[in-house]
């Protein structure tokens, strides 16, 4: 994985806030000049340069990025200047204003990060939007399915060690059976099928998954996207929780499990081919108690512009 090359002799953040400012000036961004600064940063850095702009121009970064910029190259610049948990957490409010669309968004926070990390996340989101991530994904969700899979994906503080209970997984891994099987019928009980998938650790759903696999000669995630058993199934994302051997499965897209840092700055990584900011970040750097906040304007802001191309 590319990472960050930072200069030798760093410039201050005001510095490189007034660098920034040259580069929004005349006719024309300089997009070169605002690549060379924010791709050449960590996470502290970037978030300090924040402050320094709207210390001394008494306006927005971000606000002003989107302004000067347009298209993938804009919503990747203002991802990648923002704290890990809270590009999150914009993330995810933004995928509850059109959660019919967006869902796939809120699946990949909740099942691509840790049990920590997703309390970090919901944290982030408390202080931003002044409440919390499920009452307002069950405010947005309509009534079944999807709504009680997002809550539980969200909500369960999962267990996050590698201890897994074998009796347990060959239970569930026939409970599932009988659930894809009931499916085809109309009779399914879905409940079940996000008891398990909804609050199992990422281990304990391997073994079920093993179990599965060596029972009925298929994996899980062939039977859902292949064989039909239940549409909302397929339809709502919920083979995302059926991985093999740690790997998140989200439709096109398969992610491992990576540090957050890293995670986060692929996501959000520039499609233009500009330096890559995968891995750029230390995996224990983020935001402490989110000391030194930009304004929370900022974020609702970039919120409300995200789409689901932007994260997958």
């Amino acid at each position: 994985m590319a990472t960050i090359t930072v200069p030798q002799v760093i410039p201050s953040p005001t510095e490189d806030a007034d660098a920034l400012m040259k580069a929004f000036q005349g006719w024309g961004t300089d997009e070169q000049a605002v690549i060379s600064i924010l791709a050449y940063r960590d996470a502290e850095q970037r978030k300090q340069i924040r402050l320094a702009y709207q210390e001394k121009y008494d306006e927005s970064l971000l606000q002003r990025l989107q302004s000067e910029l347009t298209g993938d190259f804009q919503t990747a610049m203002c991802h990648w200047v923002l704290d890990p948990v809270e590009r999150q957490a914009a993330m995810a409010n933004a995928a509850t204003k059109c959660i019919h669309e967006e869902y796939p968004v809120i699946v990949e926070i909740a099942c691509a990060n840790s049990p920590t990390e997703l309390l970090k996340v919901k944290q982030a989101y408390h202080a931003l939007y002044k409440c919390s991530l499920e009452e307002d994904v069950a405010a947005s969700a309509p009534a079944g399915n999807l709504r009680s899979l997002l809550l539980a994906l969200v909500s369960t503080y999962r267990y996050d060690g590698e201890e897994v209970d074998g009796g347990l997984a060959r239970s569930e891994a026939e409970l599932i059976h009988e659930a894809v099987k009931n499916g085809e019928n109309g009779t399914t009980d879905d409940g079940e099928l996000i008891r398990i998938l909804g609050t199992r650790s990422k281990a304990q759903l391997g073994a079920t998954f093993s179990c599965f696999r060596d029972e009925h000669g298929t994996t899980l995630t062939k039977v859902v996207t292949q064989s039909g058993p239940a549409a909302w199934i397929r339809s709502h994302g919920l083979h995302a929780r059926a991985a093999d051997h740690g790997e998140v499965r989200l439709g096109r897209q398969q992610l491992l499990c990576e540090g957050p840092e890293e995670r986060d700055a692929r996501v959000s990584g520039d499609r233009r081919g500009q330096p890559d900011p995968g891995g750029g970040d230390a995996r224990g750097e983020g935001p402490q108690g989110h000391q030194g906040r930009v304004p929370e304007d900022d974020l609702r802001c970039l919120g409300a512009s995200h789409r689901q191309g932007d994260i997958r």
